[in-house]
């Protein structure tokens, strides 16, 4: 123990073998990690406070040495940080892969051949429902009237497919009647 720890210009340092002990890594580590900015006074020799400091900030990914940005500023806590992200938005597609294959989702060709499909079949119903009112009510009143109430119901009809086909939504306009 005694030949692990000196004073080196007023700071106490530890060899690299209590160091790699101390942190509970190899050797090799050690050297990677000076590599990475941590603090070395000289040759197998590691100031103590500085580099449980470092190794700590290194750890835990720097979120005290943000600079002014948010970013980390060692290369290390960047690395750390860009690593984490990856692993989230792999998650996020393992997680949409498995909603996929669960059938939570639909393709989008799909989705669009069943919605052309059901407004086809709506819009012949509506155009035609105008000649099916006036066969109705055409018993009841004189022709020019069945006339005007077919007219009227088929302009009404083609003005709300023609407003939910250019806006998607429909709201009733105001007529004035004649």
């Amino acid at each position: 123990m005694e030949n692990d720890v000196k004073i080196i210009e007023e700071t106490l340092c530890i060899s690299a073998s209590y160091a790699a002990e101390l942190f509970g890594v190899h050797r090799n580590t050690l050297a990677q990690w000076v590599k990475l900015g941590m603090p070395k006074m000289k040759s197998g020799w590691y100031p103590l406070k500085d580099c449980h400091d470092w190794v700590m900030d290194y750890k835990l990914g720097g979120d005290d040495e943000d600079d002014e940005e948010g970013e980390p500023k060692t290369d290390a806590a960047k690395k750390l940080k860009h690593e984490a992200r990856l692993k989230e938005q792999q998650a996020e597609a393992a997680a949409l892969k498995n909603a996929i294959a669960r059938g939570e989702y639909v393709k989008r060709e799909e989705v669009t051949t069943e919605l052309q499909r059901f407004f086809t079949t709506l819009k012949r119903s509506m155009t035609g429902y105008s000649r099916r009112v006036a066969m109705e009510v055409a018993p009841f009143v004189d022709p020019e009237t069945v006339r005007i109430v077919e007219q009227n119901i088929a302009d009404s009809t083609t003005a709300v497919l023609q407003q939910m086909s250019v806006r998607g939504v429909y709201s009733a306009k105001k007529s004035s009647k004649k």
